[in-house]
């Protein structure tokens, strides 16, 4: 059983993602979000002025969007590139 390391990216200055292999949780100045690895949790950037962040689980049964620094998108998009990994793989720590 393999684990890799606790995730905190922050979206802003005030609100962040913590991922530590199983849960994804957003934290901060808007509502709390909670998302367990087996529901898919994935993130997609929107483009435009606004930067945005949607949060969305699999089949689409629930979503979060948020604001996000430009100048945090290197951290979000290794998040992002991880949770994509585990999906194709199977959750962190699950034996195989």
């Amino acid at each position: 059983m393999t684990r890799t390391p606790f995730s905190e990216v922050p979206l802003t200055d005030s609100t962040m993602l913590s991922f530590d292999g199983r849960v994804l949780e957003v934290f901060g100045e808007i509502d709390a979000g909670r998302y367990h690895i087996r529901e898919e949790p994935r993130l997609e950037f929107r483009p435009g002025r606004s930067r945005m962040l949607v949060i969305r689980t699999r089949p689409n049964r629930r979503r979060q969007t948020v604001f996000y620094d430009p100048s945090r998108r290197a951290g979000l998009q290794a998040l992002a590139e991880r949770l994509e990994l585990l999906e194709r793989s199977g959750p962190e720590g699950s034996e195989t």
